[in-house]
């Protein structure tokens, strides 16, 4: 993963959507993606006049409006919002993960960043990837980097969200697993305090020991054959519905994707007629033990086309392990 120079990726109409918006990726350094983002301010709601009627502003609501920016000079409202909201720049929740990262003495030169951004950037995800050493391989040869990733929006559409997870770079998966209890997420009201940054920055760091434990653990627990079977045929298909249950056990089966081709009446997850597709990326030929299996619901959750979703789907990754090793 080469995140070095910064790059743009705008989507198309079939691509990655956030809540129906279309996204723009963007990779670089802090300073670079920085530069990426617009400014926002909140204004009176109100509308304009033909000059014979009386109108006056809402008195109980604002509107968000983006400024102008790069080679587009109109300002564009993007939300509507109470008086009590707190609006939370996305530059703000930036400098804010600077100065987390620095106080625990990481160089700003040293981390990459991965920028996703609406139409008119409403909403952000913002990955930081901490420096090499933080890095490790989980017997596999497949490195993991560990990351603090933080949601945030300006029109109140989505909370203010950070976090600590893994993310596999051979295959672009990520995970939250364990380090959940290094994440914090407010509405933007009154006891907003975004400064809870560090906190999760250097929790998150704490319980990352404890992760790579647990990931060693995982590549020596096995699963048997009639357990993978029943667990997709069971939590995982209530979970996550049937065709993502039939994905995963084939990929288990054989490192590969694959498309359902046959009529789901009648059949399991396990026995419907598929279509081989594509080989996932760092994926053994069999699936053997539980790490296995977790880099299988990590690929599943990261496939997903809208990027709320993808967020979610990887919050119910350790449940859905609960139940695999129980």
């Amino acid at each position: 993963m080469n995140l070095t120079h910064p790059q743009q990726s705008a989507t198309n109409e079939s691509g990655p959507k956030w809540f129906n918006l279309p996204v723009t990726f963007f990779t670089g350094t802090l300073t670079e993606i920085r530069k990426r983002i617009p400014d926002f301010e909140r204004r009176p709601f109100s509308i304009t006049t033909n000059g014979s009627e009386q109108l006056r502003s809402n008195a109980r609501l604002d509107t968000i409006v983006r400024l102008p920016f790069s080679e587009d000079n109109a300002v564009v409202p993007v939300g509507i919002v109470s008086k009590e909201y707190a609006l939370v720049k996305h530059t703000t929740v930036i400098d804010e993960a600077v100065e987390a990262l620095e106080s625990i003495n990481i160089k700003i030169g040293d981390v990459k960043a991965e920028l996703t951004l609406t139409e008119y950037g409403e909403r952000m995800y913002l990955s930081l990837y901490l420096p090499d050493k933080f890095r490790f391989d989980p017997g596999d040869g497949h490195p993991m980097a560990l990351r603090l990733e933080c949601q945030n929006s300006v029109d109140g559409s989505t909370r203010f969200r950070a976090l600590m997870g893994w993310y596999r770079l051979v295959c672009s998966n990520g995970l939250i697993i364990g380090v959940t209890r290094s994440d914090m997420h407010r509405r933007h009201i009154g006891d907003f305090q975004i400064q809870d940054i560090r906190m999760v920055l250097t929790a998150g760091l704490k319980d990352s020991e404890e992760e790579r434990k647990n990931s060693e653990n995982w590549r020596k627990t096995p699963i048997k054959p009639e357990r993978l079977i029943k667990w997709c045929e069971v939590p995982l298909r209530k979970e996550w519905g049937f065709k993502a249950a039939t994905r995963a056990y084939h990929i288990a089966q054989s490192g590969s994707d694959v498309k359902i081709i046959g009529q789901y009446n009648g059949y399991k997850p396990t026995t419907i007629k598929v279509e081989k597709a594509e080989h996932v990326p760092g994926a053994p030929r069999k699936s053997e033990n539980l790490f296995d299996a977790s880099q299988i619901l990590a690929w599943l959750a990261k496939e997903r086309r809208d990027i709320q979703e993808q967020l979610e789907w990887r919050e119910r990754i350790p449940g859905l392990m609960d139940q695999l090793r129980n």
